[in-house]
């Protein structure tokens, strides 16, 4: 049975705001600060991350991405 990892976004005026719960963006004057979620999605698929989901949440938008989960040996 294939294991998956998933990896949750939320956005906000297309800025990467928290992935996984982590806030990796900021406010500053009232405009979103930090990585586009283009370059993210960008950065993402080398990495073996594909979106499978996505919903608009309170003025922005949240998307799941996914990969296979590799367990490490020991």
């Amino acid at each position: 049975m294939d294991k998956w990892e998933y990896l949750v976004v939320r956005t906000f005026g297309g800025v990467v705001m928290t992935a996984n719960g982590i806030e990796v963006g900021e406010m500053s004057g009232g405009q979103p600060m930090g990585e586009m979620l283009y370059e993210f999605l960008e950065a993402r698929g080398p990495e073996g991350w594909e979106v499978v989901g996505m919903a608009g949440v309170r003025e922005g938008s949240e998307i799941v991405l996914k990969r296979p989960f590799i367990e490490e040996e020991e």
